[in-house]
């Protein structure tokens, strides 16, 4: 093959989970990849060496953004079209785009179906792990096995600050309440790891947290550094990459984390960490046990008092992370 393209339009996190599929492919044919993401997410994919051309969707735009980016997309032909997201959206820029065979997962929904020429067998029984199911997209398109690859990233350095102690980074914020441990339970936890192992504490988020993260600062006091909101998503990654411990809700800077290789403990609620853990951290999952409940997979919860969450102890959690550290 000479050239792939795929398409993964979002979100943070689920394009870390293609990101195995995508280095398999490049492996597997040396074909040059092209990538259709929303443009939020385009300078993450330039600090992938295996990602030739990036094609931004206009999802916000749409009405003025539509034309020129059809015109892009079929600049090109290509031997294979990938599409990871498995919606009607992402199929039909699959449609619009000018190739050979069009591939999409086995679980696509709203249709996507009858836009591909090929798709993975169904599994039963429990669902695999997204990066397991992208795979197999990936599998389909060129043959291969084993463990999937470790994804290509090339972030630069972040700047030390060149305080003392381990440096650890605390990311409490997702867009599920259902996945968000209690800020005071981070702060017991920023607490201790100062005071126990002279822990540099990180607080890391987007724009929207910057008042919480600012509160969770304060409450954990000296040697805490509220960073949400300033950096960018590769500015992220790098500070990350730079991190010796991340505590993390399920969340993308987890899974971009995980995909780096940084050491991190991944506190679970309401989602189940087999399908969307942490891939090759899997073993470092803190979650509560003895409820019949979870996971519920659900953004509210049907008991109304987030037991899994609520529950879960600040010491279980802090000896996971001691662990690590």
């Amino acid at each position: 093959m000479k050239r792939i393209l795929v398409i993964k339009l979002s979100s943070l996190g689920d394009i870390a989970h293609a990101l195995p599929a995508v280095r398999a492919l490049k492996e597997r044919t040396g074909a040059a990849i092209d990538w259709v993401v929303q443009p939020e997410y385009a300078e993450l994919l330039a600090c992938c060496p295996d990602v030739e051309g990036i094609l931004p969707f206009p999802r916000k735009d749409f009405v003025r953004g539509f034309l020129p980016f059809l015109r892009a997309l079929r600049r090109k032909r290509y031997d294979a079209i990938v599409d990871l997201q498995g919606l009607m959206k992402s199929a039909i820029v699959a449609r619009f785009a000018r190739g050979k065979r069009r591939f999409g997962p086995a679980w696509a929904r709203e249709g996507a179906h009858r836009f591909y020429d090929a798709q993975p067998a169904r599994t039963t029984g429990p669902r695999r792990h997204a990066v397991e199911e992208l795979m197999a997209v990936a599998d389909l398109v060129a043959a291969g096995g084993g463990v999937p690859p470790e994804p290509r990233l090339d972030f630069p350095e972040a700047e030390h600050d060149g305080s003392p102690g381990p440096h650890v980074a605390l990311a409490p914020f997702s867009r599920w309440n259902t996945k968000n441990w209690p800020l005071e339970n981070f702060a017991a936890l920023g607490r201790r790891l100062a005071s126990e192992m002279g822990c540099q504490i990180r607080i890391v988020g987007g724009p929207g947290d910057m008042a919480q993260g600012e509160a969770l600062a304060r409450q954990i006091g000296e040697g805490a550094r509220n960073l949400c909101g300033k950096t960018d998503l590769p500015g992220l990654c790098s500070l990350l990459k730079g991190m010796d411990l991340l505590v993390t809700v399920d969340s993308g800077p987890m899974h971009w984390a995980d995909a780096m290789g940084v050491p991190l403990v991944a506190v679970f609620g309401a989602t189940d960490p087999a399908r969307t853990g942490p891939y090759r951290q899997h073993d470092h999952v803190v979650a509560k046990g003895g409820l019949s409940c979870r996971p519920c997979h659900s953004r509210t919860c049907a008991r109304g008092d987030l037991a899994c969450l609520r529950t879960l102890e600040v010491e279980a959690v802090l000896q996971a992370a001691l662990a690590r550290l």
